[in-house]
């Protein structure tokens, strides 16, 4: 359940990041390193752990497009259960399809479970945002560094029954970098906002705010059980892309996902 919920908010945070205009082709880098302030209670050191396990040696590489059709990612190594060469479609109205190449087949997702539906509603995220107007100058680019916090009640646990130094809510911080100088297109927006839908996060303020002010995210770092993940957009181009980028190819035949159902990480942007 631990690694279910961390795909989760991997995708849904990473979708708070705003949109705007233009066809866009980028490479999205993400890692994992052991935070500088790692708690030591055992339930941070076991998730931390399993958290860093994910990701393959050296990171994950995806490479997006983002367009008027929404999303297209392909992933370049092994991660969550996915195959390396795996490419997902992210349509606008939040329709998402897994496909193999390799293989030649695809499966539409059906949506969240609902057994983590109703674990991230008992959650009641709660998120604070940190000092505005700080500007940094990352790949280039000049970015505001904001930080959102985010403290969540652990679902199913009472407090009380805790052993002591065992923390009674999930802490975690976002920062960051958002520049105005890229823009992405609004059916990308659109495809985000439908996974924060999925998860609970679209009515919560602080997130919408963000999608809504017309920047991209050039570099993220979401920390949470002693791990840092770190999303930083590279290779970031300009251009019109093929509008069967976002078809399926009509020699792939549809299979059942994989357990008959159940979450795959969407595309990072």
């Amino acid at each position: 359940m631990t690694k279910k919920l961390v795909l989760a908010l991997i995708a849904a945070v990473a979708f708070s990041a705003p949109a705007v205009a233009g066809d866009l082709k980028y490479t999205m880098h993400m890692e994992a390193k052991a935070a500088a302030n790692a708690s030591s209670d055992p339930m941070s050191a076991m998730a931390g752990g399993m958290i860093s396990q994910m990701f393959p040696a050296g990171g994950l590489d995806q490479q997006v497009v983002a367009s008027e059709k929404g999303m297209r990612s392909e992933w370049k190594q092994d991660f969550g259960g996915m195959k390396a060469g795996t490419i997902i479609l992210l349509k606008a109205d939040g329709a998402q399809f897994v496909l193999d190449p390799a293989a030649k087949t695809y499966y539409k997702m059906p949506g969240i479970p609902a057994e983590m539906a109703g674990m991230m509603a008992q959650m009641n995220p709660k998120v604070t945002v940190g000092k505005r107007g700080e500007f940094e100058t990352v790949n280039g680019m000049k970015c505001e560094h904001i930080t959102l916090n985010m403290t969540m009640a652990l679902p199913g646990i009472d407090p009380s029954q805790l052993p002591p130094g065992m923390p009674s809510e999930l802490s975690m911080a976002y920062n960051m970098w958002l520049s105005d100088s890229i823009k992405v297109p609004p059916a990308a927006t659109a495809a985000g906002l439908s996974m924060l839908k999925q998860f609970g996060f679209d009515q919560l303020p602080e997130l919408k705010q963000f999608s809504a002010d017309g920047r991209m995210l050039v570099k993220g770092v979401m920390s949470m059980f002693g791990v840092d993940m770190i999303m930083e957009t590279k290779d970031i181009k300009t251009e019109s892309v093929a509008a069967d980028l976002f078809e399926i190819p009509k020699d792939y035949k549809e299979v059942p996902p994989p357990g008959g159902g159940g979450f795959v990480p969407a595309p990072v942007r």
